[in-house]
């Protein structure tokens, strides 16, 4: 009898703990690395940056819609070395959160507790609502951590919240074997890129305000579209933050076209690295090593005149 409910309590325990844990199963699907509009998969060494480096779900270039498709979703991600002992990440696993729609791709970052994480608009399957997260957030490059391989490895994980373990709040969660900083790899999507850190870039910053007849300002211009140009690529869209503000990092030395979309606005006025230039919706530039990183503001009405 004794023995017996040794066992029934035995069992019990194994049960409390058991639940304890999220349910892990393996993950369909693909991620890889890519640029900004996730034209190029796993770049590697065209990486030149590591705010240059976009996570990208499901179906790759020439790859017909669905086809690797991640299954629909929330899901966090992180940056690891190559053997997942060093947490590269330092904003907390809450804020590196995306959500995958059915048909199998990421259409949104629902990051919170940190600075944003950037996102770009897939050009690949842009039908499917389709965007591209950038694995830094905007203190970029001080967040994610140089890698410790020599050869410039890094790895980037994705998993689904509800295989997570640990507390999304923190940074790092202590997760047992198997298991790293609360991925479990049996649960967990990898993709290992490659950065060459020698390459000078710089990051353009962008800000749009919505002003009055005297120029007084009045709003942040939140969610307001910009087109980038710029050298060996076709043209990228970003979206301004909440505040009116888009980082666009990574860029190395070459020509740029940076324009606004005016929305039935007019634009009174553009000011750079703090002076004030004729008004315009375009602002073209060159940059090379060793030359200030670009600061753009457009000014905007806010309605027609």
């Amino acid at each position: 009898m004794k023995r017996i409910l040794r066992n029934a309590g035995l069992f019990a325990l194994i049960m409390v703990v058991t639940a304890a844990r999220p349910a892990q199963a393996n993950v369909s699907g693909a991620i890889f690395t890519t640029i900004a509009n996730g034209t190029i998969v796993n770049a590697n060494t065209q990486y030149t940056s590591k705010c240059d480096v976009y996570l990208d779900g499901g179906p790759g270039v020439n790859a017909p819609a669905k086809a690797a498709g991640l299954p629909a979703g929330d899901y966090f991600f992180q940056v690891t070395d190559p053997s997942g002992q060093t947490l590269l990440s330092t904003d907390p696993v809450s804020n590196r959160r995306f959500t995958v729609s059915s048909a199998g791709v990421i259409t949104a970052y629902t990051g919170t507790g940190g600075p944003v994480h950037a996102i770009g608009v897939d050009q690949v399957h842009p039908e499917l609502g389709a965007i591209t997260i950038a694995v830094a957030n905007t203190s970029c490059p001080t967040d994610y951590l140089d890698t410790p391989n020599n050869g410039g490895v890094y790895k980037v994980w994705v998993t689904p919240v509800t295989s997570f373990v640990g507390d999304p709040t923190q940074v790092d969660n202590s997760c047992g074997s198997g298991c790293y900083h609360g991925f479990a790899a049996s649960s967990s999507k990898t993709d290992n890129f490659k950065v060459n850190p020698n390459t000078a870039t710089f990051c353009l910053t962008v800000t749009k305000q919505l002003v009055d007849s005297s120029n007084a300002f009045l709003l942040a211009g939140a969610n307001w579209e910009m087109t980038l140009n710029y050298p060996n690529t076709t043209s990228n869209n970003f979206f301004t933050d909440a505040n009116g503000n888009l980082s666009i990092c990574s860029l190395a030395a070459g020509s740029y076209t940076i324009s606004e979309a005016l929305n039935g606005y007019i634009n009174v006025g553009l000011i750079v690295n703090g002076t004030s230039l004729p008004a315009q919706p375009t602002y073209s530039f060159t940059w090379a090593a060793g030359q200030p990183a670009p600061s753009v503001v457009f000014q905007n009405t806010l309605g027609i005149n």
